[in-house]
């Protein structure tokens, strides 16, 4: 699947996951946008280890200050460097609880960890001078500990590290351990953080490989592959939601379809490879008048496009469906088999409607596809909204259909 990945990237030109996908491997740091999205991504995928190894730093800090207090053996690490500690830990364990988790976790981790491991370190070492050699085991877990159980980026817990090693030569200096005995387990210690930090930077490579893949391939199952445009998928499944959204909300929707007209004539004459760049030109065309959070722009089918505009009113929608037929005649694409211009131009069936639960999404579709059908039968080249008639309907909930539609 990896080496699939990058040939199917082209099918998607203003994708920001294939811009960011390279033959060498990902950059290290994405855009600004979706760099969040990336650490977003990854939290939540460690949140339970995360949530996990703070409740166990929690504990093991409680009943390491049970035991000093109650051996009265604080030594130069006072009880309040210590409750700091306690309360850090604290703290990043009730954010990695809480519901900001994403948003607040990593600016305060990459504070609270690094002092953490300092303090300690430094009570490891005082440990370690009074005879208790032991305690310098701990300095393994704690360099290890930010790398992959804490969900901190490689440099903030390559810096955690680095800080770590820092704190015990500083600490053994201060406490007279024996020189060699600091060289040997400083290089111990540094030769332990650099395996950490190249194992994590090759995680966080191949974890940023299949984030951006892993996307690329959402997005590739919700495109259409020859015009780029989302699919008729995406184009119903947005239909269902906005349609409920707009029933809380209060809030009126336009439903456009969209169709080339004699768009078979222009295969016949011209080509399929030729039809096939005329409908790439009309998606690019028409995608830019899709281009607010809640719009959708879809291939429908064939040489048919649908449009969902979210809170528009009739006088807007109108004047965007006009601006989307001129639009399209100024690509000027040559169709000289056409009856109803030399350039390629298309027809407009809209559908202005204020959802409620009595009225249903497919009702909906079928008045815009009425509304098509208009269009074309007066000429094409055309915007066709509903009649006041059939808007008239609307306020009983009925939505008529034209059988004639059904044999287009």
């Amino acid at each position: 699947m990896l080496q699939k990945a990058g040939p199917n990237s082209t099918h998607l030109p203003h994708s920001a996951y294939a811009a960011e996908l390279r033959p060498d491997g990902p950059n290290t740091r994405f855009s600004a946008e979706l760099e969040a999205e990336y650490l977003r991504n990854q939290l939540v995928h460690d949140r339970l280890l995360i949530r996990i190894a703070s409740v166990a730093a929690i504990l093991l800090l409680t009943l390491y200050g049970l035991e000093q207090l109650l051996a009265h053996s604080w030594g130069h690490v006072v009880p309040s460097h210590f409750a700091l500690v306690v309360t850090g830990s604290c703290a990043l364990a009730w954010i990695a609880w809480s519901p900001g988790f994403t948003r607040l976790y990593l600016p305060w981790a990459q504070i609270i960890v690094p002092i953490r491991s300092m303090i300690l370190t430094v009570h490891i070492v005082e440990a370690a001078a009074a005879g208790r050699i032991e305690s310098l085991m701990l300095l393994s877990g704690m360099l290890m500990s930010p790398f992959f159980f804490l969900g901190l980026r490689v440099h903030t817990a390559t810096l955690t590290g680095a800080v770590t090693i820092a704190s015990f030569v500083a600490a053994a200096l201060f406490y007279g351990l024996p020189l060699s005995f600091i060289a040997r387990s400083a290089a111990f210690l540094l030769t332990g953080a650099v395996m950490c930090a190249i194992a994590a930077r090759q995680l966080e490579r191949r974890s940023r490989r299949g984030f951006l893949e892993g996307n690329l391939l959402a997005q590739l199952a919700h495109q259409d592959s020859l015009t780029g445009a989302s699919n008729r998928r995406v184009f119903d499944e947005n239909l269902k939601r906005l349609w409920l959204q707009a029933q809380r909300d209060h809030k009126t929707m336009a439903i456009l379809l969209i169709d080339i007209d004699h768009f078979k004539a222009y295969n016949d004459r011209y080509g399929h490879l030729a039809g096939d760049q005329a409908l790439r030109q009309v998606a690019q065309s028409l995608q830019s008048f899709a281009r607010r959070p809640l719009d959708v722009l879809a291939r429908y089918g064939g040489e048919e496009f649908g449009a969902i505009l979210y809170d528009i009113d009739a006088a807007q929608a109108q004047d965007v469906a006009e601006h989307i037929c001129r639009a399209v005649r100024e690509l000027k694409i040559e169709h000289l088999d056409s009856r109803t211009n030399a350039a390629m131009t298309i027809s407009v069936g809209l559908a202005l409607i204020e959802p409620t639960r009595e009225r249903s999404a497919r009702g909906a579709l079928q008045l815009a596809d009425q509304a098509l059908y208009g269009a074309k039968k007066k000429g094409r080249n055309r915007v066709e909204l509903v009649s006041e008639a059939e808007h008239a309907l609307l306020t009983t909930g009925i939505f008529s259909i034209n059988p004639a539609t059904l044999c287009r």
